[in-house]
């Protein structure tokens, strides 16, 4: 009988050095019946994703016949990481007929951020005084998706904390100080995508894409080029 959940958050390894990134990494947890699953076994993604999820089952005894369920972080996060992430996912629920369940990662820096007394932003992906900056009331419900906002766009969020990574541009920084926007450190918990997964509906794993802030800067230096044609159609 299959009663396990894998879960998996790798999305930003750039900012593992973080202390407040010490959660991230792979999980299992036990299904239980109408709530969250137990966790029951965690550890850390050392270079190679694929062993490190085997490493974890192993030692908790689970086999891939005993998963029902894989969810993964789907970004924004690094290009390279969140594709990983995804195609590792993908191909677990593949082989093994788990459900698969894509869980956004500025939900999970939310999750993780636990509930706050006002509406708050989860900034990911900083880049050129922007950011992909996704708008939570305070008990952790998406108020408005997720998009790319400018430094100067910062106000009309209407929030009072922003939750972001070490790497959140500076424009942004300063101009929440300008603010009194309270900048607190985000928090990439595996836990909180095992948690996660019990309310997001599974995709077919074929449908499984990452989440991506930008379109690809190969694409972006082409326009500036002033081709109206795409890449794959020159």
């Amino acid at each position: 009988m299959r009663r396990y959940a894998l879960a998996i958050e790798w999305s930003n390894p750039s900012a593992l050095d973080d202390a407040s990134c010490a959660s991230a990494g792979v999980a299992l947890g036990e299904l239980v019946a109408g709530g969250e699953p137990r966790l029951v076994d965690r550890g850390t993604v050392d270079c190679d994703l694929m062993v490190s999820i085997e490493r974890l089952c192993a030692h908790a005894g689970v086999r891939a016949q005993d998963l029902a369920r894989v969810a993964v972080s789907i970004g924004p996060g690094g290009f390279t990481s969140v594709r990983i992430c995804v195609s590792c996912a993908k191909a677990i629920c593949e082989v093994s007929g788990a459900a698969c369940v894509g869980v956004p990662t500025a939900q999970v820096v939310a999750h993780g951020a636990g509930p706050l007394d006002a509406s708050f932003g989860v900034a990911l992906a900083s880049k050129r005084g922007t950011a992909h900056i996704t708008v939570f009331a305070p008990t952790g419900e998406v108020v408005r998706g997720g998009r790319i906002v400018h430094a100067d766009e910062i106000e009309r969020l209407g929030v009072s904390y922003l939750i972001a990574d070490r790497h959140l541009d500076p424009a942004i920084r300063a101009r929440c100080d300008d603010l009194g926007i309270k900048v607190l450190d985000a928090c990439f918990d595996v836990g909180s995508v095992l948690a996660l997964s019990e309310r997001i509906e599974a995709v077919d794993p074929a449908d499984l894409t990452p989440i991506y802030p930008r379109e690809p800067e190969a694409v972006t230096r082409w326009r500036a080029r002033g081709s109206g044609k795409s890449p794959d159609r020159a």
